[in-house]
């Protein structure tokens, strides 16, 4: 995996996408925002129903995460996102939610036995809603067993990739918060990048093993 054409190409997709991008992300950030002042206005954050309900509402806010996967694929792939990708998975809350309880539930374990088999389980599981977002027909057992067999021979290649965007991570510090205009677009995009180009390169290489 290329880092650096990752990267550039990820800069000239933000650049030409920064409105389309924030768009869809700050309406997302909004959403969730106004689900957890209407809990905390009308329930008792001790009580049962605010517990269940601000879980419900961190089930619902992942499919929307979700679907801002699907958004930005479409986006670095030359199709043109709309507002409705956002919203396509919320009836799909169940499997969504039974594949965030799963991931958690591994990376925790991995936790358990020390810090770093619990970041080697997370990066192995990294790709698991990007997988959803391309297919839906799926268990969740499936999506996290997929995700750590692309993920074979590139946690490190990875990982080393999400480091190289410290720079930028600081200089949005420095900048008390204003480069996050910048960053935040930046970063997200050349994860779906990333995503797109080992799914591409794994399937060519299990073509050529046929």
């Amino acid at each position: 995996m290329n880092r650096i054409e990752i990267k550039e190409k990820a800069k000239e997709i933000a650049k030409e996408n920064l409105k389309k991008f924030w768009k869809a992300y700050l309406l997302i950030f909004l959403i969730s925002i106004l689900c957890n002042i209407g809990i905390e206005l009308l329930f008792n954050e001790n009580s049962t129903m605010y517990a269940c309900l601000t879980l419900v509402v961190s089930f619902f806010t992942s499919t929307l995460s979700v679907g801002f996967n699907a958004y930005i694929l479409k986006m670095i792939r030359g199709e043109e996102p709309i507002r409705e990708d956002i919203f396509q998975f919320v009836g799909n809350i169940l499997p969504i939610a039974a594949i965030s309880l799963l991931l958690l539930l591994f990376i925790f374990l991995g936790g358990i036995l020390l810090i770093i088999p619990g970041i080697i389980m997370a990066l192995g599981y990294s790709m698991v809603f990007y997988i959803y977002a391309d297919n839906q027909d799926l268990t969740p057992m499936d999506y996290l067993e997929k995700s750590r067999k692309m993920m074979k021979g590139y946690k490190w290649n990875y990982f080393v990739f999400g480091l190289s965007f410290i720079g930028w991570i600081l200089f949005s510090i420095i900048t008390l918060g204003i480069g996050l205009i910048w960053t935040v677009p930046y970063v997200c995009i050349a994860e779906a990048i990333y995503y797109d180009e080992l799914k591409i390169q794994i399937e060519k290489e299990n073509a050529e093993k046929i």
